[in-house]
């Protein structure tokens, strides 16, 4: 309570509930978030034959090192069925219901004692995030509880202390977290078809650590108080996996010149995504909360051309196109919470950072060291050590969520798909000019002019979502912005309104909508 930092080790999870100091007063200790994180790998490079393979395999190995709730429905311990019909209505139970399904009754349980049990006192079953009625049949919770209606469970035991409660025990909603142990292997081989072309290919496994999973005794101790407005971590969640494979072939067109052609595939599993947590049964005073879990997933998809020219009097050029497909439940780990709001909804759309299509073009000419055959002024080499770089960059707009009614400077009201409709195309050239001098035998100098966006486009990152506008909102010529004009013209006059209207336009041109306008630097590097 002092501030002082608590020494790793010195307590547990367990004695935020139960320590005490020398007069028995409850000191309510928090232990230090402490995950333990092993990591490591093998890779071997070797030709066989006319193939050159490249063999690896990671493993890692992630333990959050703390406590997890048992049941993310409940903080206390519910009855299973098989206990259930075994215990307390001591008859055979039907097969059509699980034996690990959890056991949902008509009215409240907790804190009544020698209550009279019998079938039609069962309202329903859960296992895991499955609901069925009391004949075991699947079908949603809505169906079951209603909108907001009030959960009843059967706990293990009719009376025991809640969390906040003297003689709780921990052990009765809380588990180790069960550390994650991920092989990532890696493959990839290349091997020539014919002399001038080659077929290449990989396999890859990638993870990531979890984030949003810190949850202390003390987060639990408030859990009731806090679930309703607030977002809770999940300490249970596993990393984040992604599987990658690619495929290609490289033919030689002529000595200088090839051509790459390649496709690839990334299937994206266990991604963290916002979920909200309904219908908890009584004693806690919140029948809902949000959290976050591993249940979002994704694939992305995508065909590659490549043109590259090696240096051929003195000009080289790169040029590629890239068609890609990214679908997904969701973009980032908090894209789904208005959807998620009603359930664990998945819907694949496109994904925040789909980039349709892409065109970049590389363009590079100079004068290298050696041989100098270019132009010259009073005997001086005037391009040696010298070139130019052109870069041209056209990528198709990211797709955004179209709104169909404006408010100011925002819109409401989804119309049409999750992220259906796509920001404009994006275009920019990028120039350098630079040129290497010798100053001493082991100094040189390298001065350039960059030039970004060298049109000087502009180019829009975001738009007003209703009217797909980056100037405009639609907000004034809508129903209600004009009610809002009439109103401000009838009771304040028409200088305020010119004065209105003009704020606001104003207002609306944002310069975050738009990506930077055209930069110019110059600069120098020594290089000794």
């Amino acid at each position: 309570y002092l501030g002082n930092k608590v020494a790793a080790g010195k307590y547990s999870f367990n004695d935020f509930f139960k320590a005490a100091d020398g007069n028995g007063t409850r000191i309510f200790p928090v232990a230090p978030f402490a995950p333990l994180y092993i990591g490591g790998y093998i890779q071997d490079k070797f030709r066989y034959k006319d193939v050159i393979f490249s063999l690896g395999l990671r493993v890692d190995r992630f333990d959050a090192n703390t406590k997890v709730m048992k049941d993310q429905y409940s903080l206390y311990d519910i009855m299973t069925a098989k206990d259930f019909y075994a215990n307390v209505l001591k008859k055979e139970k039907p097969s059509s219901i699980g034996d690990d399904y959890k056991v949902y009754t008509n009215s409240k349980t907790y804190g009544v004692t020698g209550a009279n049990y019998t079938e039609s006192s069962i309202k329903g079953f859960r296992q895991g995030d499955q609901w069925f009625d009391a004949k075991g049949q699947p079908l949603d919770p809505v169906a079951l509880f209603g909108e907001s209606a009030e959960a009843f469970a059967k706990f293990v035991s009719d009376t025991f202390p809640t969390i906040t409660q003297l003689g709780y025990d921990p052990n009765v909603s809380f588990t180790d977290y069960k550390p994650q142990t991920t092989l990532m292997p890696r493959l990839a081989f290349s091997f020539p078809i014919g002399e001038k072309a080659n077929f290449f290919a990989h396999y890859d496994i990638l993870a990531q650590r979890p984030g949003n999973n810190q949850m202390t005794a003390l987060d639990y101790f408030y859990f009731d108080e806090r679930a309703g407005n607030n977002t809770q971590d999940n300490a249970n969640l596993k990393p984040e996996r992604t599987i990658d494979y690619e495929i290609g072939f490289q033919q030689e067109l002529t000595p200088s010149s090839a051509l790459k052609l390649s496709a690839y595939y990334k299937e994206m599993r266990d991604m963290v995504q916002l979920r909200r947590i309904n219908y908890l049964p009584a004693p806690l005073k919140t029948n809902q909360y949000q959290t976050y879990d591993n249940i979002d997933f994704g694939t992305v998809k995508g065909f590659s051309i490549a043109y590259d020219l090696r240096r051929t009097n003195h000009f080289s050029s790169n040029i590629s196109y890239l068609l890609q497909f990214a679908n997904g439940t969701g973009s980032d780990a908090s894209s789904q919470t208005g959807l998620n709001r009603r359930g664990n909804i998945r819907t694949l759309s496109p994904l925040t950072y789909d980039e349709r299509h892409s065109i970049k073009v590389n363009f590079d000419y100079r004068y290298d060291e050696g041989a100098y055959d270019g132009p010259k002024l009073f005997g001086m080499d005037l391009f040696k050590n010298a070139g130019a770089n052109i870069q041209v960059v056209a990528i198709s707009g990211r797709p955004f969520t179209k709104r169909r009614q404006p408010t100011p400077f925002g819109a409401s009201q989804i119309e049409g798909q999750i992220n259906g409709t796509s920001l404009p195309w994006q275009f920019s050239v990028d120039a350098r000019f630079d040129k290497t001098i010798t100053i001493a035998k082991d100094l040189r100098l390298n001065v350039f002019l960059r030039i970004q966006n060298l049109l000087d486009r502009q180019n829009i990152s975001n738009v007003y979502r209703a009217s797909a506008s980056a100037e405009n909102d639609g907000y004034l010529t809508s129903p209600n912005g004009r009610e809002t004009l009439e109103n401000i013209k009838s009771t304040r006059g028409e200088a305020d309104l010119g004065a209105y209207q003009q704020s606001y336009l104003m207002r609306m041109l944002d310069p975050d909508f738009f990506f930077f306008p055209r930069r110019i630097f110059i600069g120098a590097v020594f290089d000794f």
